[in-house]
């Protein structure tokens, strides 16, 4: 789900070109559905905290970011496990 406004998103791609349409390229994203409970609210695991990877993760519930390690390909946002 998109978090941030189309204000918002303009600010970041002023900032980082590009951004924006990676950003709606997640947001369309197919996701599976957790493996743990079921739920259909997963991210994309991303390693690496950068300008760019922060402003993703802060516009839409479909990428997680970690500082490094990935546990899994993918987050549930319901039960906060990782799987895949």
């Amino acid at each position: 789900m998109l978090k941030v406004s189309e204000e918002e998103l303009d600010a970041f791609e002023q900032d980082y070109q590009g951004v924006k349409k990676m950003i709606l390229g997640f947001e369309s994203a197919s996701l599976p559905s957790c493996a743990n409970c079921g739920s259909e609210d997963t991210a994309s695991v991303q390693v690496g905290i950068i300008g760019r990877t922060t402003r993703i993760a802060a516009a839409t519930t479909k990428v997680h970011l970690r500082s490094n390690g990935r546990p899994g390909d993918f987050f549930c946002n319901s039960c906060r496990e990782y799987f895949g």
